[in-house]
C-alpha cells in the first residue's frame, strides 16, 4: 500500500505527510473518529482518493484520503473493538474458559489500565450477552489471586496490569504500609 500512496503523492493527489498515517490505516484496517466512534475499513480506492469505512449508523461511508489520515486514529488489529468486529466467537469462547487473558486484551486495548466501567462497555452485550454481574465477580476473584492485576477498592479507580508478577505476600505488606489509621 506504501508505494500507492507515495505514488499519489508523488502525482499531487496527496500530502506527503500524511503518508504514514494512511499506511498504519491501510495495514490495520481499523480506526477510530472521534464523533463516529469505530469504524472498519473496507476498500481502499486508489483511483478517487478515497477509503470506504463502515461506521455504526453509517455503513459504506466514503472518506478523501487527506481528511482520513487527519481525522481518524488507526486502531490495532489487536484491540478489543477489531477483535469484536473480525470474530466476537473467540472472544466469547475465551470469556468461557480463560477470564484473565480477555480482561489482559482489554486492559491493553486502554492503555494497561481501564476501570470497570470501560471493561463492561467493552465487553457487554457483544462478548458477555448475559449476566455480567456473576462473570465479573468471578474475574475480579481471579485478578486478585494473580499477582499481574492491580485490582482498586473503588469501582471508580483503573484496574492496572503489571508485566512483572508481584507476590500475594508483597501484596498485602505494601497495602499494610499504605493504610492509614487503625480501621484500614
Amino acid at each position: 500500500m506504501r508505494e500507492e500512496f507515495e505514488k499519489m503523492a508523488a502525482a499531487g493527489k496527496l500530502d506527503r505527510h500524511n503518508l504514514e498515517a494512511l499506511v498504519q490505516l491501510a495495514d490495520n484496517g481499523f480506526c477510530m473518529h472521534r464523533s463516529w466512534g469505530f469504524g472498519r475499513i473496507r476498500t481502499v480506492d486508489p483511483v478517487f482518493a478515497r477509503f470506504t469505512i463502515d461506521f455504526p449508523g453509517r455503513p459504506g461511508h466514503a472518506m478523501a484520503l487527506d481528511f482520513a489520515a487527519e481525522s481518524l486514529k488507526p486502531i490495532s488489529k489487536e484491540h478489543i473493538l477489531a477483535r469484536k468486529a473480525s470474530d466476537v466467537e473467540s472472544l466469547r469462547q475465551l470469556a468461557g474458559q480463560n477470564r484473565l487473558d480477555l480482561i489482559r486484551i482489554v486492559l491493553a486495548s486502554f492503555g494497561g489500565q481501564a476501570t470497570a466501567d470501560q471493561v463492561q462497555q467493552a465487553l457487554v452485550p457483544e462478548v458477555i450477552p448475559e449476566d455480567w454481574r456473576k462473570w465479573w465477580e468471578a474475574a475480579r476473584l481471579e485478578m486478585k489471586k494473580d499477582g499481574h492485576f492491580r485490582v482498586p477498592l473503588k469501582k471508580s479507580e483503573p484496574i492496572v496490569y503489571q508485566e512483572q508478577e508481584i507476590s500475594l505476600q508483597d501484596r498485602l505488606l505494601a497495602e499494610f504500609r499504605l493504610a492509614k489509621g487503625l480501621k484500614a
